[in-house]
């Protein structure tokens, strides 16, 4: 079993920082890195996957990553965010100039490469020095989408870029070595985004106070509040309402008109029938009560 850890905004978003601390602080990261791995179960620690935005892309993070990765008997695969500097631009030119292949992937009108060759290897000599011989470098480009917001170099080129660093092995075999399998691993981490969001729904980041003391309980409540709506999308919600926002489940889940009665010492759900989304809510109180108790 693979298990992800996290380790971005999000994370970062639980701890109570002072409003100038920067959002690619190192010392933070690595703050986060090791909570994230703590909170994995001790059985699945041996087999791990870090997802990082480009915020974190620092060496000390990415040194500390490779330190875990070179553990025996362990393995851990990152997938860090990477800046489009001007030594990427000018390796990803070259690489498009000798069309030396930006591979088609499955999303139509997007392809993957890989620039670590031409950045270890270059006229210019090794550029990726400062950083562990494992790390490889990766680029995506796919068409823009309406209002996104493109760098000259972008503009210039039509195509919007995203790059990555990951310590995947070069020498591997199977679909773990592919192209699509690396890009499609680190797009995963998008769902970070998407957590953020639905946070910020649940009052993440609007205190309340002045008072550090009831800013942490606000912020405790708060993360718990989003905890808890993303277990249920997860577990117990399906079709629409598995990725509503947490404002419409609001309005049809959580505000509706319904209680919970003890009867032949059985509890029952009753809620009007007239209630547009009643048979949806019924479904996830029969798969909630139908999981297993914890010991």
């Amino acid at each position: 079993m693979l298990a992800y850890c996290d380790n971005t905004d999000e994370a970062l978003a639980g701890m109570m920082r002072p409003g100038g601390a920067g959002s690619n602080t190192a010392t933070d990261h690595l703050r986060v890195l090791d909570e994230a791995i703590t909170a994995v179960p001790a059985k699945y620690r041996r087999k791990l996957m870090v997802t990082v935005d480009g915020a974190g892309a620092s060496h000390d993070l990415i040194k500390c990553l490779d330190k875990l990765a070179s553990r025996p008997g362990r393995q851990l695969t990152y997938s860090v965010g990477w800046a489009l500097g001007e030594r990427e631009r000018r390796a990803d030119d070259a690489c498009a100039g000798r069309d030396c292949g930006h591979r088609r992937c499955w999303v139509e009108e997007a392809h993957v490469t890989e620039l670590t060759a031409l950045l270890r290897q270059g006229r210019g000599g090794d550029q990726l020095a400062a950083w562990p011989e494992s790390m490889r470098v990766f680029a995506r480009r796919e068409r823009p989408h309406p209002g996104a917001q493109l760098t000259l170099f972008e503009t210039r080129d039509g195509w919007r870029y995203t790059l990555w660093v990951s310590n995947l092995p070069a020498a591997g075999r199977g679909w773990r070595s592919r192209l699509p399998y690396i890009d499609a691993a680190h797009r995963v981490h998008a769902r970070v985004e998407d957590r953020i969001r639905t946070g910020k729904d649940c009052g993440i980041g609007h205190f309340p106070s002045r008072s550090l003391a009831i800013n942490t309980a606000w912020l405790t409540a708060s993360l718990l509040a989003a905890t808890l709506l993303a277990w249920l999308r997860h577990l117990a919600l399906d079709g629409d309402l598995a990725k509503a926002e947490p404002k419409a489940l609001r309005y049809r889940v959580l505000h509706a008109c319904a209680r919970l009665v003890r009867s032949a010492r059985r509890r029952q759900l009753r809620i009007p029938a007239t209630w547009p989304w009643a048979g949806d809510i019924t479904a996830a109180w029969q798969q909630i009560t139908a999981l297993p108790q914890a010991p």
